[in-house]
């Protein structure tokens, strides 16, 4: 691998006032990511926080821009705490622009990110600033283990994907019409971006964020699309 974009899905901050041990567990994967050498930039995602402020502005009659920009806000904050948590091993300040995170890469930093611009999802970001850094893989840590043909939240018997092309995920997302909210692939900006710049995606657990590890040692984890 050249370097990796991890894209922390809002599964990663889901609770955290109330336990934070699954975000700290992603943070110790991070530092053990950031030991073995390996190039690293991150994007945070929203959550659950961030939908019921968009919900918000919405019904204080806020426009689409103004909706998307306080879900920005949400994960320009999980890109603060993300910063805090790994101390020294940050650059100190959440990059806002592609350029910010190319010039925070250079200081041997790990730049973080949330939301950059409006109508862009944070997918979108985390796939452009591969294509900035000359990364080869973007990471995906969200609520589920890899890609599944159905929803698997809500069909048990759904049948998960170990490798898949970038078509076939695209007609996956197209057909089945799944609920962002509730099952997190990728979307259809960001499939564009690092299908034309044959940028791999994989999709892990957060609950199981050491297996990012095993990407690292060559094992098999998650679902890989190229």
């Amino acid at each position: 691998m050249r370097g990796i974009v991890l894209l922390l899905g809002g599964r990663v901050f889901e609770g955290i006032f109330e336990d934070p041990s699954r975000f700290n567990k992603v943070i110790e994967s991070i530092k053990e990511v950031h030991r073995r050498r390996m190039s690293l930039a991150i994007v945070t995602g929203g959550s659950e926080i961030a939908r019921k402020y968009i919900e918000a502005v919405r019904n204080a009659g806020g426009s689409k821009y103004m909706q998307d920009y306080a879900g920005i806000l949400v994960t320009r904050l999980h890109a603060l705490l993300t910063i805090s948590a790994l101390g020294d091993l940050a650059y100190p300040k959440v990059v806002e622009s592609y350029e910010e995170v190319a010039l925070a890469a250079s200081t041997n930093k790990i730049p973080v990110s949330g939301g950059i611009h409006p109508g862009y999802s944070t997918d979108a970001v985390a796939a452009i600033i591969a294509e900035r850094l000359n990364y080869d893989t973007l990471v995906k840590m969200t609520g589920v283990d890899g890609i599944y043909d159905e929803d698997p939240r809500r069909n048990p018997g759904a049948r998960r994907i170990e490798e898949l092309s970038y078509d076939l995920l695209e007609k996956l997302i197209m057909e089945k019409s799944y609920d962002p909210g509730r099952y997190e692939l990728l979307d259809i900006t960001s499939i564009k971006i690092l299908r034309r710049s044959s940028i791999k995606t994989i999709i892990l657990s957060a609950d199981e964020p050491m297996a990012l590890i095993d990407l690292l040692e060559g094992k098999r984890a998650g679902s890989l699309v190229r």
